[in-house]
This record gives structure tokens, C-alpha cells and sequence, in this order.
């Protein structure tokens, strides 16, 4: 981390509302943490794994990280907790503190459980609490019983969800102010799946933490993230509030454009294919502007529309950047 600065402000904590859980970003907890990337960029060699990238999470907010594989997105979380150091740019929080107090404070989950093998579970526990002046003895025994930690197993004969699962607890046993996550649930079992959302919606709500998450699995966005953000080629090119990605992205499926139709230069247009004889138009916002200029233009056109779930939202957005590059 290159820099820490701006002063402290006091933060309230979160609450409920009923049954529902109060948004953490509109209530975070007094000791969330506010992260600002500014112009980060580094280069592996000919490969630009960032580009000036700009993120700014306020606290108490989640922000889901989507993005193709080679993005920045690893790279990003690398940076953040100081395993990679950028050529340029700056890492800076709120409240300002040292790279230590920072590491105390936050929480990283990688896609793949990194300590050693030859431990069990427990063992690992007990290694990184040890490690980690923050640890919380009694959050972690609840995070183990939530999440089935076996203690005596040893790490090498866990499976691919069981190592997910403790790779949660040693990452979150210490109430992390801060939460990177990495791709932490690729290729888990549904039970692990959902008893980790469980664990991270809870602690949303409880303590109000800051999240980052990278996930393919963007259903969770949905269930998790406040907003969402669009890497290319190391740069945020786009981002949007997930209920405006949820139910403000549609797709049209037209039929009867002539072969050689081309789609008019549209802000709300994001992408444009063909499938067999129809047109395949996704769109963001107001959907009937676009509809009446197709009718307008071609009178006997038949169009069907379609909501999109967030992943089909999502993947549409990444074709559109492909599409441009």
C-alpha cells in the first residue's frame, strides 16, 4: 500500500429494519473503512495488468468486480493488500493508518487456499490467530460451526468446497473492517455456497463492513453488491448500481430486420447480434424509445422482450467490451 491519508470520521452503525437489512453502505458500521484507488498501474514485462485504474469504495458499501480472465482483477486485490507493488498510482484509506494496522484490519479470501499442506485445519487456525492480533476466538469457533470445519483433517485431504470453507475462516476470523474477496467460491459445492453467503450478507448487516468482491458467479453480486464495476484490460470502463443492472437492462428480440440492418448510434444500446433470423438487441433504461424507432423504420418487425437476470446483464456488457476492442 503506497499511501494512507485523509482524516477519521466517525461512522454509525448498521442497523435493521425489520426483517430486512438496512443497506450497509447507507449504514456503515463506525469502523468501516473507505478505499480509493487513484491511477494505479502495473506492468508484468509487455503486459499491462493495470492502467491507471481509479476504484473509490466508500465505507460500508460492497463492490462487485466483474471482468474476462486476464482483466486486472487479481491484480487489483495483489495490490490493495501490498503482495504487488504498482509502478503508479495510490492506495489510500479512510481513516489513514499504517500498512500494519491496515493488514490487522482487513480480510482477503483468495480463489485458492495458500498455507501449508502439511497442517490441519485447526493447526492453520490456530497458525494465522498467532498472526493476527485482531482475532476474535469466539467469531471463529461460530464461523467454524457454521461452516463445518473439521479440525483434525489435515489441508491436503480437504476437498475443493472444504478448503473454500476454511479459507473463510482464516480470512474473517479476526471481523475484518475491510473484505477482499477473490474469487473465493470458484468451483465449491451449493452447501458451501450458500453457508458462505450467509456468513458474508450477515456480516453486512451486523457489522457494516467495506467489501470488494471479484466473482463469476454473478448471482452473488446480486444477493451481495451495491454496485458493480466493469474491468478491461486493468481499467474501470464501466460501472452501475446492481438494481439498475437487475431491472434496468433488457433484451429485445426482433424479428424481420433485413439482413443488412445495422443498429443506429444509441446511448442506450449495449449490444447488437444476430441469432438465425432475429436481431438480438440488449438495451439499458427506457426501452420504448428504441422500440418505436425499430416499428417506425420497419413497420412489419415483431418483437418479443425480455427481462435479464444479472448474469445475462453482465455477460451481454463484457460481449459489448469485446466487441469494442
Amino acid at each position: 500500500m503506497n499511501t494512507t491519508e485523509m482524516s477519521h470520521a466517525s461512522r454509525d452503525s448498521a442497523v435493521l429494519r425489520g426483517s430486512d437489512q438496512a443497506s450497509a453502505s447507507q449504514n456503515p458500521g463506525k469502523d468501516a473503512i473507505e478505499l480509493r484507488c487513484t491511477g494505479l498501474s502495473l506492468r508484468f514485462g509487455k503486459v499491462r495488468a493495470l492502467d491507471g485504474l481509479d476504484l473509490t469504495i466508500a465505507p460500508g458499501e460492497c463492490v462487485g468486480v466483474v471482468g474476462r480472465n486476464g482483466a486486472g482483477k487479481s491484480t487489483l486485490f495483489r495490490s490493495i493488500i501490498g503482495a504487488e507493488t504498482p509502478d503508479a498510482g495510490r492506495i489510500e484509506t479512510t481513516p489513514a493508518m499504517s500498512r500494519v494496522e491496515f493488514l490487522a484490519r482487513t480480510g482477503f479470501v483468495p480463489d485458492t487456499l495458500a498455507i501449508y499442506d502439511w497442517m490441519n485445519a485447526g493447526q492453520a487456525i490456530d497458525f494465522v490467530a498467532a498472526l493476527q492480533p485482531r482475532f476474535d476466538p469466539a467469531w471463529s469457533a461460530e464461523l467454524q460451526s457454521i461452516l463445518g470445519i473439521v479440525r483434525a483433517v489435515k489441508i491436503r485431504d480437504l476437498s475443493r468446497g472444504m478448503q473454500a470453507r476454511l479459507a473463510f475462516v482464516l480470512g474473517l476470523s479476526h471481523r475484518p473492517d475491510l473484505v477482499l474477496l477473490d474469487e473465493p467460491l470458484l468451483g465449491v459445492d451449493a452447501v458451501t455456497h450458500d453457508a458462505v453467503l450467509e456468513v458474508l450478507a450477515r456480516m453486512r448487516s451486523v457489522q457494516g463492513c467495506t467489501m470488494l468482491i471479484a466473482s463469476h458467479q454473478l448471482g452473488d453480486l446480486a444477493r451481495l453488491a451495491d454496485r458493480v464495476v466493469f474491468l478491461d484490460r486493468g481499467r474501470v470502463v464501466e460501472q452501475c448500481e446492481t438494481d439498475e443492472l437487475v431491472t434496468g437492462t433488457h433484451r429485445l428480440i426482433v424479428h424481420g430486420l433485413p439482413l443488412g440492418w445495422r443498429p443506429p448510434v444509441s446511448n442506450a444500446l449495449i449490444l447488437a447480434r444476430r441469432q438465425e433470423s432475429a436481431c438480438i438487441l440488449t438495451v439499458r433504461g427506457d426501452v420504448a424509445p428504441v422500440r418505436e424507432a425499430l416499428v417506425s423504420a420497419h413497420p412489419s418487425v415483431r418483437i418479443e422482450e425480455v427481462a435479464l437476470s444479472i448474469h445475462e446483464a453482465c455477460a451481454d456488457r463484457l460481449r459489448a467490451l469485446e466487441d469494442r476492442t
